[in-house]
């Protein structure tokens, strides 16, 4: 390897940072919950109003919520059939946020089965935008009082929820527990079903947790004359990075059966993984690109194309631009087709290689 090579580091900047100035265009989209039907001041107070207010400028927000709307197609009310959703789609979002599934649970109890492909349907029709905007999938606020609505709140959360994180797992989608934050309360939910504006905010906060991270721009990681130590702003990034999976794990189980990563027989074909070339990466790949290159030895390496890349600070910029956070702030690594414990696990091996740890 050419040592005497200039050393760039020539990492695509994310979104993120295109949007450091100019506000991420946010889509609201779902029921009377999220249009704010019952709050009396809905074009202030409503959950995507108060979003707008809590972001202080960073978000620009657009409420696409549709008084009894249904995901799966009803005679009723389709969202996917309404003038809210043809909007949606105009108002070429950077991030949606989709909650939908009350009105298909109280309505269409005997069409549940629907109700998956029916989510997908709505979170295709996002990912087939220009714009490529994030998806984010709510769960589902609860229905008061909880004494006597244990049946619905039940199937709420064994059926509605695991669905809704399933069908985030396939499509990539991103999920935020407002039911875990949601207080099943009277004086939230005064009619048993449409939160008021004390409720709303609580689920304001939740959506701008996970969307926060967004706003903010990524590393900058800048050409270096030489190679040398992992640069500092980076390594910080990624101790706050463990930080965020360290606080999503506590109280988890670990992953069973956690193998040390198998070596990268084929370290080229990994090679694009240092440059976000790799949509969707498994981490186990990840780690074991860096265990390869690690023991290589080298600080600066090149990739298909021939660009010379410091390899330690590639690798950590492609993890913390890929951690997801969850609605309490922690942060984990998901891959398609695995469960989110071992992605993890996974990235946080690698982390730690690029680390030097």
């Amino acid at each position: 390897m050419n040592r005497r090579c200039a050393v760039f580091l020539l990492v695509p900047l994310m979104a993120a940072a295109a949007h450091s100035q100019t506000p991420l265009r946010v889509a609201c989209v779902g029921d009377s919950i999220t249009y704010g039907d019952t709050i009396e001041k809905r074009a202030t107070q409503s959950y995507p109003a108060v979003l707008e207010r809590l972001a202080q400028g960073r978000l620009e927000v657009g409420n696409f919520g549709v008084n009894g709307a249904t995901a799966i197609s009803t005679f009723f009310r389709t969202w996917s059939d309404t003038l809210a959703c043809r909007r949606a789609l105009n108002f070429r979002p950077d991030v949606a946020v989709v909650m939908l599934g009350l009105n298909d649970l109280l309505g269409f109890r005997d069409r549940l089965d629907d109700y998956p492909a029916a989510l997908r349907d709505v979170v295709a029709r996002f990912q087939a935008l220009p714009s490529k905007p994030r998806l984010f999938l709510c769960t589902l606020t609860p229905i008061a009082p909880p004494e006597s609505a244990q049946e619905v709140n039940r199937l709420i959360r064994e059926t509605m929820n695991p669905a809704i994180r399933a069908v985030a797992a396939e499509t990539g989608a991103a999920v935020i527990d407002v039911s875990a934050v949601f207080p099943n309360r009277m004086d939230l939910l005064p009619d048993g079903l449409h939160p008021t504006a004390a409720g709303a905010e609580i689920i304001a906060r939740a959506v701008w947790a996970a969307l926060e991270p967004l706003t903010v721009p990524a590393p900058q990681i800048r050409p270096a004359p030489v190679a040398g130590p992992v640069d500092r702003s980076i390594r910080n990034e990624a101790l706050a990075a463990r930080q965020r999976a360290d606080r999503w794990r506590r109280g988890r189980a670990a992953p069973p059966d956690d193998p040390a990563p198998e070596p990268a027989a084929d370290v080229a074909a990994r090679l694009p993984l240092l440059a976000g070339e790799v949509a969707a990466p498994r981490f186990a790949d990840v780690a074991a690109l860096a265990e390869a290159l690690a023991r290589a030895g080298e600080s600066i390496v090149f990739l298909p194309d021939g660009r010379p890349v410091a390899w330690r600070e590639a690798l950590l910029h492609q993890l913390v631009q890929r951690q997801k956070i969850d609605a309490r702030g922690g942060g984990y690594w998901t891959d398609a087709g695995a469960d989110d414990d071992r992605a993890t696990a996974a990235a946080l091996r690698a982390l730690a290689v690029a680390l030097g740890e």
